[in-house]
């Protein structure tokens, strides 16, 4: 069965991975000259940079990503690490001695004494979410569902608050409720638009301290965050070789411009240069819009698909100032990653950027220093180091390509007041701005980390109206993240599979 995959990022390559090892002859076509997608490395002179994820759930043993690569016969080097967190008036560093897995509670009870009562409320709330995460993932059985009823009963009465509101039930002061919901700016979100029940998903509290044990009495409770050795680009080589294992083929430099659609479904795509190919089954990655609207046609597709394709909102881009330094930047910040926040109004900050402005910096940003975890990432005695920012896709003033080098001595101006001196042991400098990212991704707006998890809403189906065409990706329904994006491509991978072997019984 020949089987074309369109896009040669993460979550195409899951997909052409799983599909040639169970024997189809597999092609990947992608538009760039490399593989990978936002999981590809910027270099220059000796230094790297990752343009996307950074610190990655999921991925140490027994956990959801690690089977998945094991499934495949990947083992990835990881190094298991957490980040830390800044607000304008306190800092969330992890004690310099371990404190247990609650010492971000003990410390918030230490700093807001008159919130003590709500701070306990949300960390029961947070253990009760944990523990229903966990059992969710066990073997179905009556015992487990028991369990799962008995232990939803616990925080019920939560399911229908947004985020904002959960936060205004446990707590009074601004400036705890942002360190919940401060995150939520990542996937540009409003805490009034997100569900409360996925607040401790975004919260994890071994992402900020990552000697809390992951296990107790023998058995996995907890998940960690890691880097990946080699950088995250390690994940896109890794599959490519397993689809070259099994004989798949991934063409880069070829853009696919049309899907080709007969009677009994998909027959195949035109590609650049007056070039054809055909295809039994076609799983495309990358944007909803420019897919179904700019390859496919949207009279292929039913009015509920239609409606999905209105509904959904992707979110908007960041602006990242790569830089190479010759001074250790973990002087001044304890870990390779850390938030800065600059403002407390979150849902303030996201109407701004949905509006076009941007903050320059000064609603926050973030410093990773990806050759922490990676050395071959700098020379020899000096560091690659990230310094971004979400920011909108178009501005509602001025143009990024008029600004960029303003805004990105002005976002190293505040990375400077962080690590002091930093714009003094500058080597090489990269700007990346959202104009950048669509090239990168080929999309009309850049919409870097995928769709915007708002609730309620819908977002585009793996399985579409048209026969035998699968939608994988960011921007797909599982929205976005390399963990969700790598297991929703496993999961089209299969339900293609299982539908092609039930029509060859007819």
């Amino acid at each position: 069965m020949k089987v074309v995959v369109i896009g040669a990022g993460l979550s195409g390559l899951t997909s052409a991975a799983f599909m040639a090892k169970a024997g189809h002859d597999v092609a990947v076509y992608e538009q760039n000259g490399f593989i990978g997608g936002v999981a590809s490395l910027i270099s220059k002179n000796g230094y790297s940079w990752e343009q996307g994820p950074l610190l990655l759930g999921d991925m140490l043993p027994g956990e959801s990503v690690y089977q998945l690569l094991k499934r495949l016969g990947i083992t990835l080097q990881v190094w298991q690490e957490e980040r830390g967190i800044v607000l304008p008036d306190y800092d969330m560093w992890h004690p310099d001695d371990y404190q247990g897995p609650y010492w971000r509670k003990e410390r918030l009870k230490s700093l807001f004494p008159d919130e003590s009562e709500g701070i306990d409320a949300y960390y029961d709330f947070y253990d009760n979410m944990t523990a229903l995460m966990r059992i969710a993932l066990e073997k179905p059985s009556i015992a487990q569902k028991v369990r799962l009823i008995r232990t939803f009963s616990k925080v019920k009465k939560y399911k229908d608050m947004n985020a904002q509101e959960l936060m205004d039930t446990f707590f009074k002061s601004p400036k705890i409720k942002a360190l919940f919901t401060g995150i939520l700016a990542d996937v540009c979100v409003k805490p009034s638009e997100f569900m409360a029940l996925g607040v401790p998903m975004f919260n994890i509290e071994t992402a900020f301290e990552k000697r809390i044990p992951l296990c107790e009495n023998g058995k996995k409770i907890r998940n960690g965050y890691v880097y990946v050795k080699g950088s995250v680009n390690k994940i896109a080589t890794e599959l490519a070789r397993v689809i070259e294992a099994f004989n798949g083929k991934i063409y880069t430099n070829e853009t696919v411009t049309k899907i080709n659609v007969g009677p009994n479904g998909v027959t195949g795509v035109n590609l650049s240069g007056n070039k054809t190919a055909e295809a039994d089954i076609i799983i495309a990655s990358g944007g909803a819009n420019e897919l179904f609207r700019d390859l496919l046609g949207e009279n292929h597709l039913d009015n509920e698909y239609k409606n999905i394709l209105s509904a959904f909102k992707p979110m908007d881009s960041v602006f990242m100032v790569h830089l190479g330094v010759d001074t250790n930047p973990l002087k001044y910040q304890k870990t390779a990653l850390c938030y800065y926040y600059g403002s407390y109004d979150i849902e303030g900050a996201i109407d701004r950027i949905r509006n076009g402005i941007y903050h320059e910096g000064k609603d926050g940003f973030l410093i990773y220093v990806p050759s922490i975890a990676n050395p071959e990432m700098a020379p020899d005695g000096h560091y690659a180091v990230t310094i971004y920012t979400v920011a909108p896709d178009t501005l509602k003033t001025g143009s990024w390509e008029t600004l960029k080098d303003e805004y990105a001595d002005k976002l190293i101006g505040l990375a400077s007041e962080r690590i002091p001196s930093l714009k003094d042991h500058i080597n090489e400098k990269v700007i990346v701005t959202p104009i950048d990212f669509r090239r990168l991704t080929h999309l009309h707006k850049s919409a870097f980390g995928g769709l915007v998890p708002l609730w309620g809403v819908k977002n585009p189906p793996h399985k579409t109206p048209v026969k035998n065409l699968y939608f994988v990706g960011q921007q797909s329904e599982n929205m976005g993240g390399v963990g969700a994006v790598m297991l929703g491509a496993e999961i089209t991978a299969n339900l293609a599979l299982k539908e092609n072997r039930k029509e060859r019984r007819k």
